[in-house]
């Protein structure tokens, strides 16, 4: 390709082979007519939810109770009898007192078709009367471990789901077939590719069914996905004594796989919720509820899961928004021979002592500044402002050394790359601007710290020779809103916006 500035270096020509970049070169040759950059990476997302949820209803534009139970019940009457009613993207804190609906205003519109409403950040959900009874879920029924079914002031089932709870009624839900799990992800990943995205890591496989879904993102991935997967399982699926798969089918599921397509990376851990749904294990209190959050393992326990995935020689991701919850889990990591082989997600709360473990640690961060974009009245309304207005603090984790990248964690947003860089380099009202950084350093995040992520380095997230031809061409100089208008893996066109509908 001729006539091309390329990201982070000089010059304006390259060539590949085999799918890698063999060569550049520079030019005198004016002003570039085009620009290009290596393929995002987004290395936490969820793309098998991603594929499903663009069948469901989105609830997205609503902004109080009324909006939300009109659009069920309009959806409602479009359904086959029987069929679960899954509608995505609730979000009480957009409501008058941030109040939840509850189970009686779902079973008005029916009493007898399950209806969940799932929260937008995917630890929560409403439930209706018929999704309880599909889950076995009355009022006598005790609350998980790491998990609590809401009730009234005279303890009956309100319909509110927090954490563990959340999921005992999700997984009553019908569950997709290889096929459609198939279908699912590529419509995902063609969807990602749209915006520039070659990479991408599955961060919960093994939610439904471990063995159909590396099934699933294996043939994806054989049937031509534009994306390459990474994959971060449940870590129950694998270690645990009763709910762990085969480690003879494991090691031939995997076996099958060609890594650098699609390959399982590691192990994931919850530690704690989420800020929206006050569930977050943090050491102040939320705004909401009084409470500090909801901790998924108990503090031993969370230790013993975490040595386990250790000792067997795996890579460990740890879920951990609050900050209560990410001292444990730096607790657990300052123990290990290596900790640098693991993987902190979110750590949305960090005070200047974390940053400062976390630099000693030299594990990897996880970031996701599209949230500040989404979230930030919710932040807003369960933090105290000193502590919603300093969330991911990247600049000052960054000034540390720590090991950043930059990610979605879509389906909870929609995932534009751009959106995420844009917070980043202007963080939107509400939230202090000493953490703003460069734009040339957002954009690396979501690139080369994505391969860092990933254990990549080396094979993808930059331009030079010898790497994977990953990448994506502008017609303008990139910045945010920008859109690529051609993507390539390995050199392959995968997308282009002249030939879309």
């Amino acid at each position: 390709m001729n006539n091309v500035s390329l990201f982070g270096r000089s010059g304006n020509s390259f060539t590949v082979e085999n799918g890698k970049f063999s060569s550049f070169s520079g030019s005198s040759d004016g002003a570039p007519r085009k620009y290009i950059l290596p393929g995002f990476i987004d290395a936490h997302c969820h793309i098998l939810p991603t594929g499903l949820d663009l069948a469901k209803l989105q609830l997205d534009d609503c902004k109080t109770q009324e909006d939300v139970l009109q659009a069920v019940a309009e959806w409602e009457k479009t359904m086959e009898p029987g069929a679960w009613l899954h509608a995505v993207h609730y979000d009480q804190t957009k409501f008058e007192g941030s109040k939840h609906i509850v189970c009686a205003q779902l079973d008005a519109i029916s009493s007898t078709r399950p209806i969940l409403l799932r929260h937008v950040n995917g630890h929560a959900s409403i439930a209706n009367s018929a999704a309880l009874k599909a889950a076995r879920v009355d009022h006598n029924t005790p609350d998980p471990d790491g998990g609590e079914f809401g009730r009234d002031d005279s303890g009956q089932l309100n319909g509110v789901l927090l954490e563990k709870a959340h999921e005992v009624v999700t997984s009553a839900m019908p569950e997709p077939s290889l096929e459609e799990m198939t279908e699912a992800i590529l419509l995902a990943a063609q969807e990602m590719s749209k915006l520039g995205i070659t990479a991408a890591t599955d961060m919960m496989t093994g939610r439904w069914n471990l063995e159909k879904e590396l099934m699933a993102y294996h043939a994806a991935a054989e049937q031509g996905s534009p994306v390459r997967f990474r994959l971060y399982v449940q870590w129950a699926t694998v270690l645990h004594e009763r709910k762990a798969i085969q480690p003879e089918l494991l090691r031939e599921l995997t076996r099958q796989m060609n890594p650098d397509l699609c390959r399982m990376e590691g192990l994931k851990v919850f530690a704690d919720g989420a800020i929206g749904s006050a569930t977050a294990a943090i050491h102040s209190r939320f705004r909401t509820t009084g409470g500090r959050g909801q901790l998924i393992y108990s503090e031993a326990n969370l230790a013993d899961i975490l040595a386990k995935i250790d000792a067997a020689g795996w890579k460990c991701s740890v879920h951990t928004i609050g900050d209560r919850s990410t001292d444990l889990v730096m607790d657990a990591y300052e123990k290990f021979d290596d900790p640098t082989r693991h993987r902190i997600e979110h750590a949305m709360i960090l005070s200047d002592q974390q940053i400062d473990r976390l630099a000693n640690l030299n594990c990897h961060v996880t970031m996701q500044p599209e949230f500040l974009h989404w979230f930030g009245h919710a932040y807003r309304a369960q933090l105290e402002p000193e502590i919603s207005s300093h969330l991911k603090r990247v600049k000052s984790c960054l000034d540390k050394g720590i090991r950043l990248s930059f990610n979605s964690d879509r389906p909870i947003v929609g995932g534009n790359p751009w959106d995420g860089i844009g917070a980043a380099v202007n963080r939107p009202e509400g939230f202090v601007i000493s953490e703003n950084i460069p734009l040339e350093k957002a954009i690396d995040l979501y690139t080369h710290g994505g391969a860092d992520a990933n254990s990549d380095l080396g094979s993808m997230g930059e331009l030079k020779e010898g790497q994977w031809a990953d990448y994506q061409v502008y017609d303008s100089e990139p910045k945010p809103g920008s859109s690529p208008t051609q993507v390539y893996r390995a050199g392959e066109l995968v997308y282009d916006s002249n030939t879309v509908p």
